[in-house]
């Protein structure tokens, strides 16, 4: 989002999932490091909202992604869902970019259930709709980290009448940033040190994670680009394939399943998805653009 400053006016950053101060913190610095200091950070929801907190993931690293010394926005105490909700009433045209569970956005609802009616978009990285696959691993429904860890939350958001862009484990898991452009960030200003250092802890977490279900990653893969292409999708989706599809959101087994339908059963909500991805012009975009900060 820093990098794209001639697209997106970034208004707020919320957390959640786990220690959501702490990872307001790491935001905060982040944002400071990136130069938007005035942007307001605002802790989120810790557990789902029906399930425990074991549910979330928390891979232990986390405390060593804080930047120290640094200038660093302000972490507020007024709640992440009380934050989206005041700030849909005071901006025009609002997109909501959700790179996380979607708990806060299910509490958001709760409080205003007119929500959907103020936000232009919601641009959402999760969904599960054709076929997922790790190289030559084709996963099963709950790969989907950021919809399944808080299913009832989910269910909630998707049937909630936003205009909804699901980005989905479908084309992220096909897109990556290389050892080649971590070598980049690193090689640039302090921002892109911070990333290439971030990046250095994820990369073995997420080959370790993904190889123990049987996935098969290349070596030079040093971090999927899942959130990343999310953002991409809004502020240039030509490497995307979307397409407009009738999605019905169910809980099956505990698992969070979002299926694709024929519209003429005249069920589930009219969703923009991407299917198809462009990875090596994904790719290339995103890395050129974080090269900039």
């Amino acid at each position: 989002v820093l990098a794209c400053p001639d697209e997106l006016d970034l208004l707020a950053v919320t957390t959640v999932a786990g220690d959501t101060a702490l990872r307001s913190e790491i935001a905060a610095r982040m944002l400071g490091i990136g130069g938007r200091a005035e942007v307001p950070v605002f802790p989120g929801r810790t557990r789902p909202r029906l399930r425990g907190q074991d549910r979330y993931s928390w891979f232990g690293h986390e405390d060593a992604m804080v930047p120290e010394g640094t200038v660093s926005a302000t972490v507020h105490e007024e709640p992440a869902h009380e934050a989206i909700v005041r700030i849909s009433k005071e901006v025009p045209d609002l997109h909501v970019v959700a790179i996380g569970p979607l708990t806060n956005l299910a509490r958001a609802i709760a409080l205003d259930a007119t929500l959907p009616e103020r936000i232009a978009g919601l641009w959402v990285m999760g969904g599960h709709i054709r076929r997922v696959a790790i190289g030559k691993h084709v996963c099963a429904p709950g790969i989907d980290y950021n919809l399944c860890s808080d299913p009832e939350a989910s269910c909630a958001v998707l049937g909630a009448g936003f205009r909804t862009t699901l980005v989905t484990a479908d084309v992220t898991l096909q897109t990556w940033l290389r050892d080649a452009d971590v070598d980049r960030l690193a090689a640039g200003g302090a921002f892109g040190r911070l990333l290439a250092h971030q990046i250095g802890l994820w990369k073995p977490v997420q080959h370790k994670l993904f190889t123990s279900i049987g996935g098969d990653l290349e070596a030079d893969n040093a971090a999927y680009l899942h959130d990343p292409l999310t953002v991409q999708a809004l502020v240039d989706p030509s490497a995307l394939k979307l397409e407009t599809l009738r999605i019905v959101t169910t809980i099956e087994g505990g698992t969070l399943r979002t299926h694709e339908v024929d519209p003429k059963l005249g069920i589930g909500m009219e969703t923009s998805v991407a299917t198809e991805v462009d990875a090596a012009a994904a790719e290339r975009s995103i890395a050129e653009r974080l090269a900039t900060l």
